[in-house]
């Protein structure tokens, strides 16, 4: 457990209206001390923790909140570990993991004056209290799939996924596939997973036999690839980070991340408890409202200039929507639709299909 307490301030950001981010300048105004918890499954240094644990040590700094959050937390744990904090007084309570969903759709709604946030899931009592966030960056994850077309020289390439089945997972592999087809649609695509949201070992042991089999590009969905990557001193494979930035691990292999930008939701739920406007609902990032975005490894812009300048051109396309998934998906609510009348910012569940 950690807490920590400092003066509010006013504090001018982008924040999520119904779904989709817009400039304001909401102030807080708390008469107490706001309390917010996080509940984590794995390790506070899992990558998809550090996203929201690092936006809950801005909204400390910033807006002066109390933080506390338990790691390592089973799903069949998870409900003891909420009645805790909710029975010592904390106003928000994130449940950050698939595993945790039909715990807080089934507690939240008992405690109607407390709020609630769920990290992916089914959700389907969200109420006026209960946000269900996700981090569906399938258009980032498309423009890393659509450089590594680009950098292959084998046209093989790869993703080091967590697990089949969670509907953000696929969204994110599938949006790789989709920009590795947009620049060639008869490259190959290698998908491994780890069974795991934690297993760095089993992740570079996947990659190690990916790069024998010839892929030479892999997208680290989960982290632990990158020591595969570099062999005898030489660099045989580039790799894509996903949802931080993964580049002073291995600034050699790196070529950019997928980011993931969390606080604009996490201020946005904060300042609206507080002022009487919380805005419950499904939220998902995209690159057009701040929640999403390819964030390059410094060196390796500088290093690929043409590729630069042709990404930077596929943003402007995909935050236009004028890029569309050229195949059937899958919606969050299991309805399959014809992708070619949805853009890349919507995500597609389907299991993905390399």
């Amino acid at each position: 457990m950690k807490t920590s307490l400092i003066l509010g301030i006013v504090v001018a950001v982008v924040v999520i209206i119904g779904g989709v981010y817009a400039y304001s300048t909401l102030t807080a105004t708390p008469t107490k001390t706001f309390k917010v918890a996080a509940i984590y499954t794995t390790p506070i240094e899992e990558d998809w923790n550090q996203v929201l644990h690092q936006a809950m040590l801005k909204a400390r700094t910033n807006l002066g909140i109390t933080y506390n959050y338990t790691e390592n937390v089973s799903p069949s744990d998870c409900e003891r570990v909420m009645r805790e904090y909710i029975n010592s007084g904390f106003n928000l309570v994130f449940t950050d993991s698939w595993g945790f969903w039909d715990v807080s759709d089934s507690v939240a709604p008992q405690f109607p004056s407390i709020y609630f946030a769920q990290g992916s899931g089914l959700n389907t009592h969200l109420g006026n209290n209960t946000v269900l966030f996700d981090n569906t960056l399938q258009e980032a994850a498309f423009e890393a799939g659509a450089l590594a077309a680009k950098l292959t020289t084998t046209g093989e390439i790869g993703v080091v996924a967590a697990m089949a089945g969670p509907g953000d997972v696929a969204s994110l592999i599938n949006g790789y596939i989709a920009g590795a087809k947009y620049v060639n649609s008869s490259i190959s695509v290698n998908v491994q997973y780890i069974d795991s949201w934690y297993d760095p070992a089993t992740a570079n042991q996947k990659a190690s036999i990916m790069i024998a089999s010839g892929v030479d590009v892999i997208y680290s969905e989960r982290v632990g690839i990158y020591e595969a990557c570099v062999q005898g001193g030489n660099v045989v494979c580039l790799a894509f980070g996903n949802v931080v930035n993964q580049t002073g691990m291995a600034p050699n292999v790196v070529v950019g991340n997928v980011i993931w930008n969390l606080y604009p939701l996490v201020y946005d739920m904060i300042v609206g408890a507080q002022n009487g406007n919380f805005s419950a609902g499904i939220k998902y990032p995209t690159l057009s409202n701040g929640g999403a975005y390819f964030q390059w490894n410094d060196a390796m812009k500088t290093k690929y200039t043409t590729l630069y300048t042709f990404d930077q051109e596929l943003v402007t396309q995909l935050k236009a929507g004028t890029i569309h998934w050229n195949k059937n998906i899958t919606l969050p609510n299991g309805t399959v639709v014809d992708g070619t009348n949805y853009p890349i910012s919507t995500p597609d569940f389907g299991t993905p299909q390399p």
